[in-house]
């Protein structure tokens, strides 16, 4: 058996031992929780003393180590076994517990660096769940701000191309109606009536339907424009303006050139109330029109009045084989008999031609003719004026030379004169029958069409030099003064 002296040795040993294990515990415990300090959390200061605690134990000579940590629970402490030996009896292992060092600032950091994780976690995925979710409306309001951008951007530039050229190709039921609302009574229809003799000799009463366009008023006329051949030849002629308003009309003018005429109503045989909602319409530049732009035809075909038919312009300047003096304006929209002297407007509902069934292919469809309202409202101004549209003349009939002919006699082609009337300006010019005529001014002439065009460039009282051929060899320049000729003035 071990002796007392050496069993306080071994106690001694024994207690120093521990003591030293409690110290090496404390210091890496200090260690661990300063680098965890450091790294979650700067410029916090420890402030427990962990060597002063190891000098109490070490001066206690190993009393129980709860008793170093006042205020700790006892849920701090580990359960640890550690040797106690006695001198009557063998060394046996007793429970003893050992605290585990827990500190404020530990828990405090611990506790921050969870909210701030937690915290940063829900503010990173908030802030990236609300771009994902506005990411697609952000797309949507882009796209239709661009959009209304765009299209904003096209309107004005088809706007401003619509007003500079009066172009719209695209036109609903609902503008056609309210074209017509606004162009309606303008629009009339026309009855000519005639007396005619049958085979035998018999009186009879004609009657040929037509249009007229309201073209102009006075404090006691309305002026109506209408196809000459609407009213040729006719002993009375008669205007519809509206259901059982017909009313006797007195004519004005005609041309019988380009197809035109005018008459007047009083307009104190009108009704009161219909006079209201009369005007005359409004008349469009012709010059500026496009091919492919709307065309509105309104009038009274087959005597079936205020017809609306809708369509293109087909063509602009076009030459009809019955007149090649004059140019017409192609349309796809529907005209018969009874549309002539009606009204052809644009999109805005302005007059931009005057209908003509005379010149109307009648073994094709959509193809109908219209006077151009700048053409037109020329003659009209004169026939307003004067009552007839004077136009210069020298006063010769003719017949053409053309290239088969002038080969042949070994002559020039040109107009050759076949008579000259009296007292024109062609007689006192000295012009003679034969005279093979070759030219005006600086212009050439081949036919009696380059003639009649080319002195259409001039007025009444003009003087012009007139080249020409006589006897075959004789080359010659006369100065001619031009006459006026009118249809119904001679």
């Amino acid at each position: 058996m071990m002796n007392e002296n050496e069993r306080n040795d071994s106690l001694e040993t024994k207690e120093v031992s521990n003591a030293d294990n409690i110290q090496d515990n404390l210091d890496a415990t200090i260690s661990t929780d300063t680098n965890e300090n450091v790294e979650m959390l700067e410029n916090v200061e420890l402030v427990d003393n962990f060597e002063a605690e190891v000098d109490s134990i070490e001066e206690t000579n190993a009393q129980p180590v709860a008793s170093q940590f006042k205020g700790t629970s006892n849920d701090a402490f580990k359960t640890e076994f550690i040797p106690i030996h006695d001198e009557t009896k063998e060394t046996k292992q007793v429970h003893v517990r050992k605290p585990k060092k827990v500190r404020l600032s530990s828990v405090l950091m611990v506790v921050l660096s969870l909210v701030l994780i937690s915290g940063s976690t829900y503010t990173i995925g908030y802030y990236q769940g609300q771009i994902n979710l506005n990411e697609s409306a952000i797309n949507d309001k882009v796209d239709k701000l661009l959009e209304s951008n765009y299209k904003a951007e096209i309107y004005k530039s088809v706007k401003e191309y619509i007003d500079e050229s009066g172009i719209n190709t695209n036109i609903s039921d609902a503008d056609v109606t309210e074209i017509y609302k606004n162009v309606g009574n303008s629009i009339v229809g026309i009855t000519s009536k005639s007396t005619i003799s049958d085979w035998f000799n018999n009186q009879q009463e004609a009657t040929a339907k037509g249009s007229g366009v309201i073209i102009d008023q006075n404090a006691d006329l309305y002026y109506i424009v209408t196809n000459y051949h609407v009213i040729n030849g006719a002993t009375d002629v008669v205007v519809e303006l509206a259901k059982d308003q017909i009313v006797n009309s007195t004519l004005v003018g005609f041309d019988e050139t380009t197809d035109l005429a005018v008459i007047t109503v009083k307009k104190s045989d009108i009704n009161s109330d219909l006079q209201k909602q009369i005007r005359p319409i409004s008349v469009g530049e012709s010059s500026k029109l496009q091919i492919g732009e709307v065309a509105i035809a309104i009038g009274n075909p087959l005597g079936y009045s205020n017809t609306v038919t809708q369509g293109i312009i087909s063509a602009v300047d076009r030459q009809v084989s019955t007149d090649e003096n004059m140019t017409y304006i192609q349309t796809d929209a529907a005209i018969n008999p009874g549309n002539s002297g009606g009204a052809l407007v644009n999109s805005k509902g302005e007059l931009i031609g005057i209908n003509s069934a005379k010149i109307a292919e009648t073994d094709v469809e959509g193809m109908g003719f219209a006077i151009p309202s700048e053409k037109m409202m020329a003659v009209v101004k004169e026939l307003m004026e004067k009552g007839y549209v004077s136009r210069p003349y020298i006063g010769i009939g003719g017949v053409d030379v053309d290239e088969n002919t002038a080969k042949l006699y070994n002559i020039p082609m040109g107009v050759l004169v076949k008579y000259v009337y009296d007292a024109s300006p062609a007689q006192k010019a000295g012009i003679q029958v034969m005279d093979l005529i070759v030219g005006v001014n600086d212009d050439n002439v081949y036919n009696m069409e380059d003639l009649t065009t080319l002195l259409a460039k001039y007025k009444p009282g003009d003087t012009v030099k007139v080249k020409l051929v006589r006897n075959e060899k004789e080359n010659m320049v006369i100065d001619v003064v031009l006459g006026e000729r009118g249809t119904q003035k001679n």
